[in-house]
């Protein structure tokens, strides 16, 4: 379905761009044109939101003001920042992360975990990269701690053409001798996002008892991130149930299936499913939500925007999001705050 059509879809259903467009306008919201503002001299920073026992509502987003005001602006208590080559323990000093912890308060959000996915193959074939990556990742959580974060995220690594059990053994004794002294001294969770690629090999319900069952510590558990297991027809919401006492963290995403498509190309064909925003995927957040607040989650649940159709190509290293992007994260917040208390400033 073209833009053109899909928008032509959404007008018949009364949720039309052009009505977006203009909700997204009115006084008192963010439109096009308008960013954030910085405080100035005479204008207060604004709070940052105090710790609740619900989950917080984030955004995923690499690191600078702008995009730090715009997700406080929009109404999310924090964010979920991405190591990356300029934002990481070998990049910053002591006192420029302390002017990150200071842009984090004067924008009103947390800094609620970082994100350490590519690069930290915990259980590489290679035993020097391996020994390499761990002493990396582990500087990674000191670096999440300095920031104040509860959680660090990663893969969980992978060998190509070894067993799941193989793999599993491999990340158990990784976490169990090298990372658990460090996430109990530091008071850390981490875990996995279930993300299906070659550096990520416990994505499925089994693998996932594959290695808890070598963990007897709660600190290492999930980011959890239903819209994966969609796409590979399991059910999230009962896996999210069976892994309740793991799931340290949560990715928002949804995922949208084209049966047109499907019929004619196969599961192993493409174009026959896509990432969409909370809300517009196949995904029952209210039945989703309901089990991680029944299991008493407190952590970050955090806008993974990955929606073509919310966004504007080529805009990734600008300094603020695209008015198209804004919009997408603004209307995931404004799908996921039906079911959630939201800031409590």
């Amino acid at each position: 379905m073209s833009k053109v059509e899909r928008r032509r879809f959404l007008k018949a259903a009364g949720v039309s761009a052009a009505g977006v467009s203009a909700a997204l306008h009115a006084p008192g919201v963010l439109g096009a044109g308008l960013s954030a503002p910085s405080p100035g001299p005479d204008v207060p920073a604004p709070d940052v939101p105090g710790p609740t026992k619900y989950p917080k509502l984030s955004i995923i987003t690499p690191y600078t003001a702008e995009k730090l005001r715009f997700a406080a602006s929009a109404g999310y208590e924090g964010v979920v920042v991405p190591v990356t080559d300029t934002f990481g323990p070998e990049h910053l000093s002591d006192s420029q992360i302390d002017q990150v912890l200071a842009t984090a308060r004067e924008a009103g959000v947390r800094i609620i975990s970082i994100e350490c996915m590519w690069g930290y193959n915990h259980i590489a074939r290679d035993a020097a990269q391996r020994r390499d990556n761990q002493a990396r990742f582990i500087r990674a959580l000191e670096f999440g701690h300095r920031l104040g974060c509860k959680f660090v995220g990663t893969f969980s690594g992978g060998m190509a053409g070894a067993s799941m059990e193989d793999q599993a053994k491999a990340l158990a004794d990784a976490f169990n001798e090298q990372y658990q002294p460090v996430c109990d001294k530091l008071d850390l969770n981490t875990g996995w996002e279930n993300y299906p690629t070659e550096t990520n090999f416990a994505t499925t319900p089994a693998a996932w008892e594959a290695v808890f069952s070598r963990v007897p510590s709660p600190r290492l558990g999930l980011e959890f991130d239903p819209s994966h297991l969609v796409r590979q027809y399991i059910d999230p919401i009962r896996a999210a149930w069976e892994m309740q006492p793991r799931i340290h963290a949560v990715h928002a995403k949804d995922t949208e299936i084209t049966k047109p498509v499907l019929q004619q190309v196969g599961i192993h064909g493409k174009g026959w499913w896509r990432y969409r925003i909370p809300g517009q995927g196949l995904i029952d957040w209210p039945a989703f939500i309901t089990v991680l607040l029944q299991a008493g989650f407190a952590g970050g649940i955090a806008v993974e925007h990955e929606d073509e159709f919310w966004d504007k190509s080529n805009t990734e290293n600008q300094p603020d999001f695209p008015q198209e992007r804004k919009d997408g994260f603004i209307l995931a917040h404004r799908f996921l705050s039906m079911y959630l208390p939201g800031r409590m400033d």
